[in-house]
């Protein structure tokens, strides 16, 4: 796998160009962000200047956000330049998130393995998709809401944009995970994926990482990705997911 040209077709296709909903997607040469229409949930989502412009840029994002009262993650990738965002971002008060692997899975490299389809819901309507986030919370701590309102608007406006599955045990949701399309991309990109610990070991995060391995292939897409925590790595990289960067979130400081 070609780590510089998998990072470029992804930039183009899914940094550059994002599903705007519930938000707007704004662009010039230097980034491309997207600005929530709640408090939180807008981010950078593509950049690239000089090293010299690093503190100047970063200024101007935090006026920017600041002047509409909302809070904003910038994610850098240890491939994209400047190397000296991530100082100028803890100099002007960003918080330093985890560290995580962006991953990528060949899907021609892959087979399918059997799903227990009986064990998943997908979930569609408002109170799955809360199951969904509740399932996060739990397992992340803090309030979601604008990421539950954020799935739910996606789902409404573009439903074969994402495909939403919660694992319910005596009606209670355990586990849950997203898997998101983004138009002609190649690429897929699978998020969530969390058990509530007094379910963990069980496989459901095994169970519910095939059966997005298995909708991607379906629709005959080219690559999956994830951003990996240190948890979830080595689990998909036993299903042939790469590291081809890492990824950290710097949080703008809150007003």
């Amino acid at each position: 796998m070609n780590k510089i040209e998998i990072m470029r077709e992804y930039n183009g296709h899914e940094r550059q160009r994002i599903n705007a909903f519930n938000g707007v997607l704004t662009s010039d040469k230097d980034l491309s962000k997207f600005v929530s229409e709640d408090r939180y949930g807008s981010y950078i989502s593509y950049y690239r200047f000089n090293e010299n412009q690093a503190s100047t840029i970063v200024k101007q994002q935090l006026d920017y956000f600041n002047r509409r009262n909302v809070s904003f993650e910038w994610k850098t990738y240890s491939s994209d330049e400047p190397k000296n965002l991530p100082d100028c971002l803890l100099e002007n008060g960003f918080t330093q998130e985890e560290t995580e692997s962006f991953m990528v899975l060949d899907l021609a490299m892959t087979d399918n393995i059997a799903v227990e389809e009986s064990l998943i819901t997908e979930v569609s309507d408002s109170q799955g998709i809360r199951d969904a986030i509740d399932v996060q919370e739990q397992v992340w701590g803090g309030d979601l809401e604008w990421q539950y309102r954020y799935l739910l608007a996606l789902k409404k406006a573009s439903p074969d944009s994402i495909s939403i599955y919660v694992i319910y045990d005596n009606g209670q949701p355990v586990t849950s995970a997203w898997i998101t399309f983004n138009g002609d991309s190649p690429f897929a990109g699978i998020w969530g994926g969390s058990t509530i610990q007094s379910h963990r070991g069980k496989g459901y995060y095994s169970l519910l990482l095939n059966k997005r391995i298995a909708d991607a292939k379906t629709r005959g897409l080219k690559y999956l990705t994830i951003d990996a925590s240190d948890m979830s790595k080595p689990i998909v990289s036993n299903r042939g997911f790469t590291v081809i960067a890492t990824t950290t979130g710097y949080t703008s400081p809150t007003r």
